[in-house]
């Protein structure tokens, strides 16, 4: 299978040290869903053929600034860190969840996301994640979006960002969403626009998981 992605692919979901919202990261595993087995599977499910080639292999990087293991989520989540931000490889997908809104990023973090960003595709932030890479300066001169209340709170203390009301934004290889639940109509867009060779596999998992991909505006079906 050719692809615009290398592969394997790999796909980074930055943590802070705790407090992340764990449905701003579960967009994670709708990407899951393009791995070669679990294809295989939804086709076989589905009754239909599907070339051993198609998908691709994964690899996960669960990240935090000292890679302490295990990562206390909301909800009672714990999810084990692979590496800390010092030994981290160059990514291809980068994924931000939500942390408390009072996060600030450390010098080391904002140099990490910085130096990411140089190397994905594809930088991805979820409600309240917008704060690392607003505090990193990577939403410096872009179009994003946030949480539809913080909105006015934003466009008054970050100029530097043309913030919009609207369910997911893209300015480039900058992805943001606004509430959680965006989160999913985001990750759903970016699956269709990044992987037309897939085409026919992201309507498959999408559809089969009901996963809805409604219109950027709210109040857009």
């Amino acid at each position: 299978m050719s692809s615009t992605y290398p592969n394997p692919l790999k796909i980074g979901v930055f943590l802070v040290e705790s407090g992340v919202q764990f449905l701003d990261v579960a967009p994670v595993d709708m990407l899951g869903m393009l791995q070669k087995d679990y294809l295989q599977g939804m086709a076989q499910m589905t009754k239909q053929s599907l070339p051993a080639d198609r998908g691709f292999d994964i690899e996960y990087y669960f990240v935090s600034e000292t890679g302490q293991s295990p990562n206390q989520m909301t909800g009672g989540f714990k999810v084990e860190v692979t590496h800390s931000i010092t030994t981290c490889p160059p990514l291809h997908i980068l994924l931000i969840g939500g942390p408390m809104p009072n996060y600030r990023p450390s010098p080391a973090v904002q140099q990490f996301l910085q130096t990411q960003l140089s190397h994905v595709s594809a930088f991805l932030t979820v409600c309240t994640g917008y704060g690392p890479a607003l505090f990193s300066g990577i939403l410096d001169g872009r179009k994003a979006t946030a949480p539809q209340g913080l909105i006015p709170m934003l466009r008054e203390q970050a100029p530097g960002t043309e913030w919009v009301e609207k369910r997911w934004v893209r300015d480039g290889k900058v992805w943001t969403s606004g509430a959680v639940a965006n989160g999913q109509e985001m990750m759903g867009a970016f699956m269709r626009e990044s992987f037309p060779e897939l085409r026919a596999e992201v309507e498959m998992v999408l559809g089969a998981s009901d996963i809805a991909v409604r219109g950027t505006e709210y109040g857009a079906a």
